[in-house]
């Protein structure tokens, strides 16, 4: 305790927030109750909750609202702060971060002159996500500005394994541009893979790709399809790349470090099994 009293509380507020925003995929309440704990100080805790918004819209953390699932992002964010937006159900909710919930729930009206390409960019990615992503929560977002359209696609998947000592999340985030009129839309891709694994060790594995591609849209129908097809094709070369990559450091990287500190072999075997998977 002596050494952090030598610190500033401004430091440590900061060091907290730092820990906090690292947290790994589905690790959050656990990496906040031991910050709790190191602070032992709750005034200093809540003000390093600050960073809980830009965690919690990072990580697309997912939430029920009334029975169906919901991304917190800044791209449904109402008030930069506890207030979200459902594409999907059409609603508004105030975000408990801590606890995981929604309440406050609330309809809200949709942008109309969107609406139209929205539904048909949701609908279109439909079969895509439920092929390849069975537990997949995506919110699809709509706005129009300037005679501009921007659908904002947001996906997520996860699959938390404690007892095996592993966490790890998919996500993804499209944004589509275009005139009002259709024509040609400008599509930005961001994509995200984390995992990590922490039996007799702790290693974060963290990949990212962005990609951009100009896409026709002569209805909405036709562009939704256009941009879905798009969004398939640059997850799977991105996805294939990633395992192509680990399956190589496996057999090259970690073998090494395992022979340089053999007390590191079990952690690395294990982490070359799950690239394999």
């Amino acid at each position: 305790m002596s050494g952090l009293e030598e610190i500033s509380e401004d430091e440590r507020v900061r060091i907290a927030s730092d820990f906090i925003n690292a947290a790994p995929p589905g690790e959050f309440k656990e990496v906040v109750n031991d910050v709790r704990v190191l602070l032992a100080n709750d005034k200093l805790l809540t003000r390093a909750s600050s960073v809980f918004y830009e965690y919690a819209t990072d990580q697309f953390t997912t939430v029920k609202v009334d029975g169906g699932d919901a991304l917190i992002t800044k791209d449904g964010s109402l008030d930069g702060s506890k207030r979200f937006y459902d594409p999907t159900s059409g609603k508004s909710f105030t975000y408990n971060y801590l606890k995981n919930e929604a309440t406050d729930v609330q309809e809200e009206e949709r942008e109309s002159e969107a609406e139209k390409w929205r539904v048909a960019i949701q609908s279109a990615l439909k079969p895509y996500l439920e092929e390849f992503y069975p537990a997949h929560v995506t919110a699809v977002y709509g706005k129009v500005e300037d005679d501009q359209v921007t659908i904002t696609v947001c996906i997520e998947d996860h699959k938390y394994n404690p007892n095996n000592f592993w966490n790890g999340k998919w996500k993804s985030k499209w944004d589509v541009k275009f005139p009002t009129a259709g024509g040609f839309a400008k599509v930005e891709g961001q994509m995200s893979a984390q995992v990590h694994y922490y039996e007799d060790g702790n290693v974060q594995l963290l990949s990212n790709k962005k990609v951009e591609e100009s896409v026709q849209l002569s209805s909405p129908n036709e562009g939704a399809n256009n941009v879905v097809e798009y969004i398939k094709k640059s997850e799977t070369e991105y996805q294939m790349a990633i395992n192509e990559n680990y399956t190589s450091m496996s057999n090259t990287t970690f073998k090494r470090f395992a022979e340089i500190c053999p007390s590191l072999k079990p952690l690395l075997t294990g982490i070359s099994s799950m690239a394999s998977r």
